[in-house]
């Protein structure tokens, strides 16, 4: 049995989302009948500055929710006009949060649970999971961010989500109440990265060290972690089976998140996962310079756009940053991509599908989703390594990876990528005090994340006073009683 996973991303541009997402995240009619298990999508620039540097927020579910997306799909409010105007951040995040819903259940017509909404200075990311395949197998979620802008300021950086499942329920052959198979029991690791790296072409550098830092500071903290490993093992496994049973056989859907996890590690990483997905606006562009996949000659801009309009996107494939710098192994260790069969995602005239802006900005392929999963040891350290490759089968598939250029609001375009996965069991669950990721974690990262929520605020109270009208006026009112009272007190003396 395959779980089905519709990841989308898009950078809005600081704008009022006013389109119906229906055909972002469900562009083919393969994704009717291919209903996803679990639905993540995440944004870029979704809060207008300064309101975004005020923004950290997580919603979490730990119950299953009675407004499922069934009874959520008729409400009133998706039959308003969406070009509103949405200005207070509660109400812009409920307001993108009834456009997903409502196109997941005109796609679906089946019950979703909202697992986790959060935001971070200009990044959000939504997840839900489909009741009726995942809501009841959850065993554990775990939400982590950081920024990675001037001073750790999250107006570049990432926002994860990492969850764990329980994959016995996707082999049809085990048996779930069976007391000889209690401790089979295998969680499977799900991480979702919603990141927004560096701009400009010539900061290729930057966002590969963007990236490191993502994976040395974006850290989960295990809260099923304990330090007391002389309990006996085989009876506490025995309890988390027995809350797992109720939550997968009892009509009513008890809590989503059991006592059960890897309790002898406190701290994972984006890569402690057996399938993790990095998506968002990763900044990376075409760069206009000789290269050996167009024969050594310059590539000018004109020249670009006239590729892109007979969409030979194989000849600049030498061309994309990102291609070029996960080929050499300086970014994106381990990770896969589908093939780039649409147009560059970036930068567009605002109101145009087709139409890039050149004046200042190169076109790029800058939103893109990347995929990794867990290999074994030996695949695992060659990959990392830039090694030769250890043929192994993989468990993953890309059904469908496409930009959707009707959206018009912004100057790049959405992105969505629908997967299947399958389980493989005996490569599920990261070994306790293990990790496959390329770099190490920073033990200062609890303290650069304090001095980037400081820094933000700071940024944000400066911007508010200068950069916005109601601050203007404020400064000008305390100057003007600033320069009355000096008046007056020389005038008194």
């Amino acid at each position: 049995m395959s779980l089905k996973i519709l990841v989308g991303t898009y950078n809005v541009n600081k704008q009022d989302i006013d389109q119906d997402l229906t055909s972002w995240l469900f562009p083919t009619n393969s994704s009717i009948t291919d209903k996803p298990d679990i639905i993540v999508v995440g944004f870029q620039e979704f809060n207008p500055f300064p309101n975004a540097f005020f923004t950290n927020s997580s919603y979490l579910s730990n119950t299953s929710l009675s407004s499922s997306i069934t009874q959520v799909g008729n409400k009133s409010f998706f039959l308003g006009s969406w070009s509103k105007y949405v200005s207070n951040e509660e109400e812009r995040l409920e307001h993108c949060t009834g456009l997903i819903e409502r196109a997941i259940f005109v796609n679906t017509k089946e019950s979703y649970t909202a697992l986790v909404k959060s935001t971070f200075v200009g990044l959000a990311l939504f997840v839900y999971v489909r009741d009726k395949s995942v809501t009841r197998r959850i065993l554990n979620v775990e939400i982590a961010k950081c920024g990675v802008g001037p001073f750790w300021i999250g107006n570049k950086g990432g926002v994860g989500v990492r969850i764990v499942i329980n994959a016995n329920a996707f082999n049809e052959e085990q048996d779930y109440v069976n007391e000889n198979r209690v401790n089979n029991i295998r969680g499977l690791a799900l991480c979702f990265v919603c990141a927004h790296l560096s701009p400009h072409n010539h900061n290729t550098y930057q966002r590969n060290r963007d990236f490191k830092s993502i994976c040395e500071r974006l850290v989960f903290v295990n809260n099923m972690y304990s330090e007391n490993t002389d309990r006996d093992s085989t009876q506490e496994q025995r309890e988390d089976c027995e809350i797992m049973m109720t939550n997968m056989e009892g009509e009513d859907l008890t809590p989503l998140l059991p006592s059960y996890h890897n309790r002898q590690q406190q701290y994972f990483t984006i890569y402690d996962s057996d399938f993790l997905f990095f998506f968002g606006d990763l900044n990376y562009r075409i760069e206009l310079k000789e290269q050996e996949g167009l024969n050594n000659t310059t590539l000018t801009i004109s020249g670009l756009l006239d590729i892109l309009r007979t969409r030979q996107y194989q000849r600049i494939r030498a061309c994309d940053q990102l291609a070029r710098e996960v080929i050499d192994g300086r970014v994106l260790h381990g990770f896969e991509e589908g093939e780039l069969d649409f147009l560059p995602t970036y930068k567009y005239y605002v109101g145009s599908e087709n139409e890039f802006d050149v004046r200042r900005r190169t076109p790029g392929w800058c939103d893109r989703i990347f995929y990794y999963w867990r290999k074994s040891d030996d695949t695992q350290r060659s990959d990392l390594n830039g090694a030769g490759s250890v043929e192994q089968s993989s468990p993953i598939s890309l059904i469908n990876y496409t930009s959707h250029p009707s959206y018009t609001l912004s100057d790049h375009k959405p992105v969505s990528a629908l997967f299947a996965i399958t389980p493989q069991h005996e490569r599920l669950v990261v070994k306790a005090g293990t990790s496959n990721s390329p770099f190490k974690k920073d033990e200062t990262r609890v303290l650069k994340f304090a001095i980037g929520e400081a820094s933000s605020i700071i940024v944000g109270c400066l911007w508010w006073l200068i950069g916005t009208e109601r601050g203007v006026k404020i400064i000008l009112i305390i100057g003007g009683i600033g320069f009355f009272g000096l008046w007056l007190v020389r005038k008194l003396t």
